[in-house]
């Protein structure tokens, strides 16, 4: 009964376009006085345990530095070394465009913020050289969410909070997966071009060129040293290294660069604590929620059901994925994390046998689809709002690009070499 009312409840204040935040807490409460003898002040008190956990501290200072990195002129020196190792092959500012995300991503940690950042100043390019509007901002979009796979990620930040994981060794399982899904949007992008006979960029491999453009862009990529190296070697936690983060965007924006005006900064702090409500309020509402899925033993029911269709671990893992991608269509991904894990977890550790931060990286990997995917894909909106394109317009476009991304999902999910080789080299 508690299940049935807490999930009616749910889906109905979806369909009335209720905030997912406060369909949650509403969900929740419902199911609680209705069904059950506790009090409705179990709401609030999990919402406000939830929301005071130490390791969410991390967040405010990823999207500030993400902010700040993008404001300050960063982002444009990696587009400039992305242009110049990509060189004159098909498709070459369509590679650039992810190659340059890619390398964002490693000192963003934010979809929103690498999308922004560098679709406002590639997809007019990608356009010049061939691509349709539709191709060109449905590409920025998915490769805007390699942000949340190549660390630092906020993401799996919240994955180390729910599962109780390790965020360094979160950090580090995400670099092949993420380089991986580069990959295969290069791919696409190269294919497309040569297929539809695009004109050449022009713009040859010089290494003297790149020599120049790597150091424009060493200061940049130095951030990924200190954030990543600073969790490795234990000389931070992952706090302390947004805190290193947003310190070292404002030294080299401001004393270096001299880039970032003070309406930058004042605008990067309103995002951060836009952002940063927004994520937090997710994970409060969606507490009590999935305390409630536990209480009712919802995660051993879905392990018996799934052994019940099929007792192949193979099947078993796709059933999981095809359920995160279908999720992620429709929910946002706090909130699908915090109450998918709590279920599928015990599945993928105890039926499966995966190793847990497998489990978590295949988690963030499936669900970031999602943030390309309409209807609620952050980074679909995002990479819209800077082309002048609407929503409509991109589902075809859209079509090759997750397929690629698919793609690289499976591989990240049946080969437990690519997300863990680099995490039990260095941290283990």
């Amino acid at each position: 009964m508690i299940l049935a009312v807490l999930f009616v409840v749910f889906a109905v204040l979806l369909l009335l376009e209720v905030p997912i935040s406060v369909a949650l807490v509403l969900a929740s409460a419902a199911a609680i006085v209705g069904c059950t003898d506790y009090s409705l002040g179990l709401v609030v008190l999990k919402l406000h345990k939830a929301s005071e956990a130490f390791p969410l501290l991390a967040i405010p200072f990823f999207v500030l530095a993400g902010g700040l990195m993008s404001a300050g002129g960063m982002s444009r020196r990696l587009i400039d070394l992305a242009r110049a190792l990509v060189g004159n092959v098909p498709g070459g500012l369509a590679i650039t465009s992810v190659l340059a995300c890619m390398l964002f991503a490693a000192i963003s940690g934010s979809t929103a913020a690498t999308t922004a950042a560098i679709g406002a100043i590639m997809i007019p390019a990608i356009v010049q050289s061939g691509f349709s509007r539709g191709s060109a901002t449905g590409l920025l979009a998915c490769s805007g969410s390699i942000g949340i796979i190549i660390p630092p990620s906020i993401p799996m930040i919240l994955m180390g909070y729910v599962g109780t994981m390790s965020i360094g060794e979160l950090f580090l399982a995400g670099v092949f997966p993420g380089v991986l899904i580069g990959l295969a949007l290069m791919g696409v992008c190269f294919l497309t071009a040569l297929v539809g006979r695009y004109p050449l960029s022009g713009h040859r491999l010089d290494l003297r060129e790149v020599g120049s453009c790597l150091r424009r862009a060493a200061l940049p990529l130095l951030a990924v040293v200190f954030v990543i190296g600073g969790i490795m070697f234990g000389l931070v936690t992952a706090t302390e290294a947004g805190i290193v983060a947003v310190l070292y965007a404002l030294a080299v924006s401001v004393l270096i660069y001299r880039e970032l005006s003070l309406t930058d900064l004042l605008k990067a702090l309103i995002d951060t604590a836009k952002i940063t409500g927004i994520v937090v309020l997710c994970i409060g509402a969606a507490t009590p929620f999935a305390w409630l899925l536990t209480v009712e033993q919802v995660p051993d029911i879905v392990a018996r059901g799934l052994l019940g269709l099929t007792d192949n671990p193979v099947v078993i893992k796709l059933i999981m994925l095809a359920v995160l991608l279908a999720v992620g269509t429709f929910l946002d991904l706090t909130p699908a994390m915090l109450i998918l894990v709590p279920i599928f977890m015990p599945v993928a550790t105890g039926v499966l046998g995966m190793d847990k931060i497998h489990f978590g990286t295949m988690v963030v990997a499936a669900l970031g689809i999602g943030q390309c995917t309409p209807p609620v894909g952050i980074a679909l909106f995002v990479a819209c709002s800077v082309s002048g394109t609407r929503m409509n317009d991109l589902v075809r476009p859209l079509l090759p690009f997750l397929a690629a991304m698919i793609g690289a999902l499976l591989v990240t999910a049946f080969v437990p070499q690519v997300t863990l080789w680099l995490p039990r080299l260095l941290m283990r």
